[in-house]
């Protein structure tokens, strides 16, 4: 096998374990934000809407995860590599602000619109994740005949694929939410002005530019 190759697959292992612990992160973090977008201390009618329609498309991302993370154990096994977790911090770090939120905010008014903001982040780096990977993937040179990396890389883009199409319906659904009439309602009644619009709206341009959430060298 060529240094190239080599080193062409050690960088699609290593994005594809980012990859393996966003997922298996997700698992658990899913169902946490799920409780948290349901409690209504407050009985805020204005609310209870843009909390309910929140939860479902949450409840709906976390029943895909399962099915992802074996979709990606199947990409490992195409590569004939063990199936392990590298750290990712840029998801620590939303899991982290989102409980910290939880700890200092308590108008149940502006949860909903924060926790849309959460959704649209966790999904930014997901779907930056399979891009890369696939990405990766896609440009990982065959071997030689008989070199376990021969159609390696078509395997894991084939394993990953059904993933990144799920990952995108869920961030149409949360741009249809966060554009709909449940958060138009929440942000009139806002007694902050529209700062939380204003944080949804450069959620969605960091969207437009995945070049800022790069892949990290392996």
């Amino acid at each position: 096998m060529s240094t190239t190759a080599t080193t062409a697959r050690d960088a699609l292992t290593a994005q594809l374990e980012r990859l393996y612990a966003i997922e298996r992160e997700l698992q658990s973090a899913l169902e946490t934000l799920s409780t948290d977008v349901s409690i209504d201390t407050l009985d805020e009618i204005r609310a209870l809407e843009c909390r309910e329609q929140l939860q479902y498309v949450i409840d709906q991302h976390r029943e895909e995860t399962e099915t992802h993370v074996d979709r990606i154990e199947r990409a490992f096994d195409a590569l004939g590599a063990e199936p392990k977790t590298r750290p990712v911090p840029a998801l620590d770090g939303l899991l982290a602000d989102k409980e910290a939120f939880n700890n200092v905010v308590l108008n149940d008014g502006l949860r909903p619109l924060f926790y849309i903001q959460t959704m649209l982040q966790l999904e930014a780096v997901e779907c930056t994740a399979y891009e890369t990977t696939m990405a990766l993937a896609g440009a990982l040179e065959d071997g030689e005949e008989g070199d376990e990396t021969t159609g390696a890389g078509d395997a894991v883009v084939d394993a990953l694929e059904h993933n990144y199409d799920d990952e995108r319906r869920m961030r149409t659904d949360l741009e249809e939410l966060a554009d709909g009439e449940a958060v138009e309602t929440l942000l009139a009644a806002s007694p902050i002005d529209d700062a939380p619009r204003e944080s949804l709206d450069r959620s969605r341009r960091e969207r437009s530019h995945p070049d800022r959430h790069g892949a990290t060298d392996p």
